[in-house]
Parts: structure tokens; C-alpha cells; sequence
């Protein structure tokens, strides 16, 4: 399951596909890039960025890793808001737009965690900061949906937040949805 579409999340999405036999899922609105098409413009530059150490160590070990190419996942299965998926856990996935236009979470209520992607984070690969939060604005296509898309996430009963970025938090869900919000854009 691709939490959305940015080459550090789908780079080896086609591998397991192929190799694997797996089926991949993406969120209907990200699916074309998913799939090799170009992706939008991010609300914010980069240059803000370029005095902060942290963005060079994020750049060289993507770069490193291949992670800054999308390799195109030539088949995958969509899914939508509020969709519950037919694989094991049986997952609610909740669309939270912002980061990318297809940007979601994945709920598994019966475990009480979150797989949050980049729509909440535990640390901004461009600036080192810890703590839940929003992707930095570089990386985002719409910065004030990616903070209103954290709504979404507000009382679920989740005691485990594992973000695409940073370590897991271990509080609530809610608490990290407010911190998220204290701390604002980057």
C-alpha cells in the first residue's frame, strides 16, 4: 500500500510487484504518478532549505538510494476515501490530501495504528526538526490542505502513529494532531 505517489514511497513498490507478485495500492488521485506520469509543482522552494544540514544529508542518501526517481508501478489497484481494503487487517484508508493530491493514511482499528505516510511526520527531512508535523513545504503540492487534511486523523482510535518519516509516536493520535498543528508549516 502507497501512502502516495513520491519516488521515496513507490521505489520499490514495481520490484515487489513483479518479483513478488504483490498488488499494489495507491489512492485514485495518485494513481498517474504512481504509474510514470509527472507530478504537480510543491507549493514551496527549495531555497529556503539550503543553509540547513539536514537537507543535504536528505538529498545525498535519496540520491544514493535512487529515491529521488519514481520508478512507474505498471499496474496498480486504486482505492478511495474512506475505503476499507480486502487484504489482511482490513485497513480503513483515509484520503488526506495535501502533500500530494492522493495523499492518504492507512487506519487499522482493530490494532489501533496508523500508517500516516508523509501527512503526519515525526521528522522534517529538510530541517531535522523532531516532533509530529507536516511535511515541510518544499515537498508539499498544497501546504494549508496538508494542515487542514490533519482533521481527518483527529480522534481516531489510534495508540500507534508510524509516519513515513521519523520514529513512531506512541501517544494518541489526537495529540499528535495537535502538535502537528502547533507547530505549523516549515
Amino acid at each position: 500500500m502507497l501512502t502516495h505517489a513520491h519516488a521515496d514511497h513507490t521505489g520499490f513498490a514495481e520490484r515487489a510487484r513483479t518479483q513478488a507478485d504483490a498488488t499494489i495500492w495507491v489512492h485514485e488521485a495518485d494513481a498517474a504518478v504512481a504509474r510514470g506520469a509527472k507530478p504537480g509543482k510543491n507549493d514551496g522552494g527549495m531555497a529556503r532549505y539550503l543553509l540547513r544540514a539536514e537537507f543535504y544529508r536528505t538529498t545525498l542518501s535519496l540520491t544514493r538510494r535512487g529515491g529521488a526517481k519514481i520508478v512507474p508501478v505498471l499496474e496498480a489497484s486504486v482505492f478511495a476515501d474512506q475505503e476499507i481494503l480486502d487484504v489482511p487487517g482490513r485497513p480503513r484508508v483515509i484520503h488526506a490530501p495535501g502533500h500530494t493530491p492522493g495523499n492518504a493514511v492507512v487506519f487499522c482499528d482493530r490494532h489501533r495504528v496508523l500508517f500516516s505516510g508523509d501527512t503526519l511526520v515525526t521528522r522534517n527531512p529538510l530541517t531535522g526538526r523532531a516532533g509530529p508535523q507536516i511535511m515541510p513545504s518544499g515537498f508539499n503540492q498544497d501546504t494549508r490542505a496538508a494542515l487542514r487534511s490533519l482533521a481527518a486523523l483527529h480522534g481516531l482510535a489510534a495508540d500507534t502513529v508510524l509516519p513515513g518519516h521519523g520514529d513512531p509516536w506512541t501517544g494518541s493520535a489526537t495529540e499528535a494532531v495537535l502538535l502537528a498543528h502547533a507547530a505549523g508549516p516549515s
